[in-house]
């Protein structure tokens, strides 16, 4: 009978672990994608090269920013750029409507990068060339 009692209390947690982690994921409030990200090496008087990355970020209300930094410190590989997304919540109320806003990096470099990664996304997109 003991052995009953405490499948049924096992099985249970696992279930409740379960929801609760479909529960998180589904209320998740940030979605981002749509990432690119370019090295501009187009000659020109007073031009510098310069490393874009974009992307977007859907939220279920108005009011929400987002930033990408460098993180710190960088990885082992200084081919890999590492960033890091900082999500900002709206303040005070805001607008019940489903927004999109545009994330944006730039950076003066001529340092050949393969790819950047954004964190904590772990979403790691190849750098096109532009000459």
């Amino acid at each position: 009978m003991f052995w009953y009692i405490l499948g049924a209390v096992i099985l249970g947690a696992v279930a409740l672990a379960v929801v609760v982690w479909w529960f998180v994921k589904s209320k998740r409030k940030t979605k981002c994608g749509n990432w690119k990200a370019w090295h501009d090496r187009m000659p020109g008087p007073g031009r510098t090269a310069t490393l874009h990355v974009t992307g977007e970020c859907s939220f279920p209300t108005a009011g929400y920013a987002v930033e990408l930094k460098r993180h710190a410190p960088q990885g082992i590989n200084p081919a890999y750029l590492l960033l890091d997304k900082t999500v900002r919540e709206p303040s005070g109320p805001a607008a019940q409507v489903i927004t999109v806003v545009p994330v944006k990096y730039a950076e003066a470099t001529d340092f050949k990068y393969e790819f950047v990664t954004i964190l904590p996304d772990e979403k790691t997109i190849p750098v096109q060339e532009v000459r």
